[in-house]
């Protein structure tokens, strides 16, 4: 299939999840996906050139079918940037009228986000007070928000009255003062949308939760979307997610490209369990799932035989946290019927001829232990390299969006599901989320420990940080001998020495694949 088809991509950042993936998965479509160069994109805290991506949007945009957009990268430089920097409303909503000028000639799907108050002493991410005062910030907004919806018991009034005198009064003005610019922007966006200057807008909540200051924002837009009516209710959507977006909407115009509205049937692992709230999230985990397959161009099948494809989906533990090496036994007790159940009722779908993906959102930040364990035995009959998609690999909205735009893309021409593309990005899936994240990630810290004495490399130390990526490239050759044992990646090869660490920490990794000569 020839790749006469272009978009345009402005990435949330520069990491892989934000920039491979949309790429990888563009090119199982026969879809032309265009980034800005490389030199202008920025690298953590370090902001993208913002003048010159105005410049590039501008000028290739109107060579494209549709631009897919971040506001954070085009508005402040990435992501982090939004969280940190001092630029005020009025530079950012600047920066971002050039969308209305591109949308006449190229449709602008833009998306932006809803800040998130991350619940940790860390500033990686984040203001450098966040160190000290993260989670009390974090505790602080939550309380606030529930204090407002007169939800707080008498001990929790008086922590909030402590913690509020505790804040500095600086800092705290600061933090808030940047809350209100992103929601100002956030609302600038609205009205270009409102006035018909964007074809669609996104926003969605980055590591959210039922109540905070992010809930609270998200509740003010949503009243705003139903008093103004049908240009924000058929053109603005809004539900948790972050660093899939650029995945879901190449999906998106996948679909609109192609004319057709995928129809998906949900299977859930555990199906009571369809009404837990995932850990970073805001709302039962079956609205994430609807909200994650309507964004990217897909309905609701009425059952599973008019179904283009089926979405497995392994439920949120109750335990709503990271997985943990104690939860094991636990879990191999309570949940192992149920998944092998659930196994036996993919590979049911398989062997009709149904198409089947699998997103595992059990645990965030990496696949079940317990299901991979699973999977990988030979106690069910399903064709893991026969899957149209799988996933597991940060929060529920993560995992579920690249899952589904996944399916989608391997499902948008006949030759599709069975190319090469898509046999190096559902291996590369296996060895990120399944072998990294819930196996190897682990190993290289207890190596970094071991040799530096810290869990991750020393960022500015090349010895300690090229270290680590040799010990993890070593790593997930093995897991990819085991997975080919398995049928997965069968001719599928890891490049040397290509194994890296994007923001020099162990939290993500990248490698790239290629296939056998």
């Amino acid at each position: 299939m020839t790749q006469s088809y272009r978009i345009c991509l402005l990435p949330l950042d520069e990491r892989p999840v934000n920039t491979r993936y949309p790429q990888m998965l563009a090119a199982i479509a026969g879809v032309d996906l265009r980034l800005p160069p490389r030199e202008i994109q920025g690298l953590g805290r370090t902001p993208a050139d913002v003048e010159a991506v105005r410049e590039w949007l501008a000028a290739e945009a109107p060579h494209g079918q549709g631009a897919i957009v971040s506001c954070e990268f085009l508005g402040y430089g990435n992501l982090i940037n939004a969280r940190i920097s001092q630029d005020s409303a009025a530079d950012v909503i600047c920066r971002l009228s050039v969308l209305e000028r591109i949308d006449p000639f190229c449709p602008v799907h833009a998306f932006s986000l809803i800040t998130r108050v991350a619940n940790a002493d860390d500033c990686v991410e984040e203001p450098l007070y966040w160190l000290q005062w993260g989670t009390r910030f974090y505790r602080f907004a939550r309380l606030t928000h529930r204090a407002e919806n007169g939800d707080l018991s008498d001990e929790e009034t008086s922590q909030l009255v402590t913690l509020s005198a505790e804040l500095p009064a600086d800092l705290k003005a600061d933090w808030l003062n940047r809350r209100l610019r992103n929601h100002t922007v956030n609302l600038a966006l609205m009205d270009m949308v409102a006035r018909e200057r964007l074809t669609s807008l996104l926003i969605t909540s980055d590591d959210t939760s039922a109540y905070g200051f992010p809930s609270r924002e998200r509740d003010w837009m949503k009243g705003w979307q139903a008093l103004v009516g049908q240009s924000l209710a058929t053109r603005l959507s809004m539900y948790p997610g972050a660093d899939e977006v650029g995945s879901a909407l190449v999906a998106k115009l996948v679909s609109s490209r192609d004319g057709r509205t995928p129809r998906v049937w949900i299977d859930y692992a555990i199906h009571e369990d369809s009404s837990l709230i995932a850990p970073y999230e805001d709302r039962a985990i079956r609205e994430t799932v609807e909200g994650q397959i309507h964004g990217c161009g897909c309905a609701l099948a009425s059952s599973p035989d008019t179904a283009d494809f089926v979405l497995g989906v392994a439920t949120v533990s109750p335990r709503r946290t990271d997985w943990r090496p104690e939860f094991l036994e636990e879990d191999r007790s309570s949940r192992t019927e149920a998944y092998i159940a659930f196994l036996e009722r993919l590979a049911l779908y398989q062997s009709s001829g149904q198409p089947v993906a699998l997103a595992d959102v059990a645990y965030p930040n990496g696949s079940d232990p317990l299901l991979a364990e699973l999977m990988l035995t030979d106690g069910h009959k399903l064709d893991l390299a026969g899957l149209i998609a799988f996933g597991a690999w940060n929060t529920a909205g993560n995992t579920l969006g690249v899952v589904v735009a996944q399916a989608v893309c391997a499902l948008s021409h006949p030759e599709a599901r069975h190319s090469e593309q898509q046999k190096l990005f559902l291996t590369h899936r296996y060895l990120e989320d399944y072998a990294y994240q819930s196996s190897i990630r682990r190993e290289a810290r207890a190596f970094a420990q071991e040799q530096y004495g810290r869990r991750d490399p020393d960022p500015e130390s090349d010895e300690q940080v090229n270290g680590v990526s040799a010990f993890i490239e070593a790593a997930l050759h093995k897991h990819l001998a085991q997975l080919q044992e398995r049928g997965v990646g069968i001719g599928v090869e890891i490049v040397e020495g290509s194994t890296r660490l994007p923001w020099r920490r162990t939290f993500e990794v990248d490698f790239e694949l290629t296939i056998k000569a």
